[in-house]
C-alpha cells in the first residue's frame, strides 16, 4: 500500500467487482457508531472523509445526527437544507447535498431547515420515516467512491443507516478501555449483530494509540469472539493530536488544520485499510 493512492486502491477494487448496482449499493460505506457519547466518532468521520477527499476519493460525507448536525459547523458550511428536510419531500435529495469542495459532499444533519415555521416539521421522526430518510440521502453514493457516515452513539441513528448492502462495515469507535467503555462499545456491536448479522465489524480506538489502541480492541473483541462468535477486526487508531487541536483552536478550517496532522494521517491509513479488505474480500484472497 505505501505510495498508492486511496484513488488507486479504489479503482483497482472497481475494476474487480462487476457487481455494483444501481442507488451506490457497491460503494464502500463506513458507519461509524460509539456505544456511549464523547468517544469522538464526529471528529473520526470528518478526519476520514477529509483525509480521503484529499487523496482523491469522490466522498460523501453524512451526519446522522438528528438534533444539532456537528459536521457542518465543523467543516465551517452552511446547508440550506437537511436530511430531515427529506421527509414529506421538503427537499429533494440533490438539494440536500452540500458540496465542500471539488472531492467532499456533506449531507449535513440537525433539525429540519425547509418549512421552519411548521411546528410539524421538526416532530421526531418515527424508526421508519429516520430509514426512509436516510435511504433518500444515500442514494447520492451512486456519484462517489466512499459513503462515511456518522452515526454517533445512538442505536436508532445506526440502524437506520444500514442499507445493507455487501460494502458496508460498522466501525465502532472507542476512546478508552475502561470497563464502562468496553461494555458499551460490546453492547452496540452485540446490538447491531443481532439484526444484521452479515454486516462486517470493525473496533478504531480514538485518542490512544501503540499497544495502548491494541488493548483497547482485544477487550473488546475477546468479549465478541466469546459471546458472539465474531471476530472484530481492528480498523487502527487515532492518536490524541495536540497539533489539530491548536489549528482549530487558531481558527483554522478544518481541512486545512487537518492536512498532514498525526491523526488525519491515522484516519487515511484506517480508510486505506477498509479498501484494502474490501478489495481481498470481494477476489476470495
Amino acid at each position: 500500500m505505501a505510495g498508492a493512492s486511496l484513488r488507486q486502491t479504489q479503482a483497482d477494487a472497481v475494476r474487480r467487482d462487476d457487481t455494483r448496482g444501481a442507488g451506490g449499493h457497491g460503494v464502500p460505506t463506513v458507519l461509524l457508531a460509539s456505544g456511549r457519547g464523547g468517544a469522538g466518532t464526529s471528529l473520526v468521520a470528518t478526519l476520514m472523509a477529509v483525509a480521503a477527499a484529499g487523496d482523491g476519493l469522490r466522498v460523501l460525507l453524512v451526519d446522522g445526527d438528528d438534533l444539532v448536525g456537528p459536521l457542518a459547523m465543523t467543516l465551517g458550511v452552511t446547508p440550506t437544507a437537511t436530511w430531515r428536510d427529506l421527509h414529506g419531500g421538503r427537499a429533494t435529495p440533490a438539494e440536500v447535498a452540500l458540496r465542500v469542495n471539488a472531492t467532499l459532499t456533506l449531507v449535513a444533519g440537525g433539525a429540519p431547515r425547509r418549512d421552519a415555521d411548521d411546528a410539524a416539521s421538526g416532530a421526531p421522526l418515527t424508526a421508519a420515516e429516520r430509514r426512509a430518510c436516510m435511504r433518500r440521502a444515500t442514494s447520492l453514493a451512486a456519484g462517489h467512491d466512499l459513503v462515511v457516515i456518522d452515526c454517533g452513539s445512538r442505536l436508532d441513528s445506526v440502524l437506520a443507516a444500514v442499507t445493507p448492502h455487501a460494502e458496508e462495515r460498522l466501525v465502532a469507535v472507542t476512546a478508552g478501555s475502561d470497563p464502562i467503555a468496553v461494555a458499551a462499545t460490546y453492547a452496540l456491536c452485540k446490538a447491531t449483530h443481532a439484526r444484521h448479522g452479515a454486516l462486517p465489524l470493525d473496533v478504531l480506538v480514538n485518542r490512544h494509540e501503540g499497544s495502548d489502541a491494541a488493548r483497547c480492541h482485544e477487550a473488546i473483541d475477546a468479549g465478541a469472539r466469546q459471546f458472539l462468535g465474531v471476530t472484530l477486526r481492528f480498523a487502527g487508531a487515532v492518536p490524541a493530536d495536540t497539533t489539530l487541536d491548536a489549528a482549530l483552536r487558531a481558527g483554522m478550517p478544518f481541512p486545512d488544520a487537518a492536512a498532514g496532522s498525526p491523526a488525519a494521517v491515522a484516519a487515511l491509513a484506517a480508510v486505506r485499510g477498509m479498501l484494502t479488505v474490501r478489495s481481498l474480500s470481494r477476489t476470495g484472497a
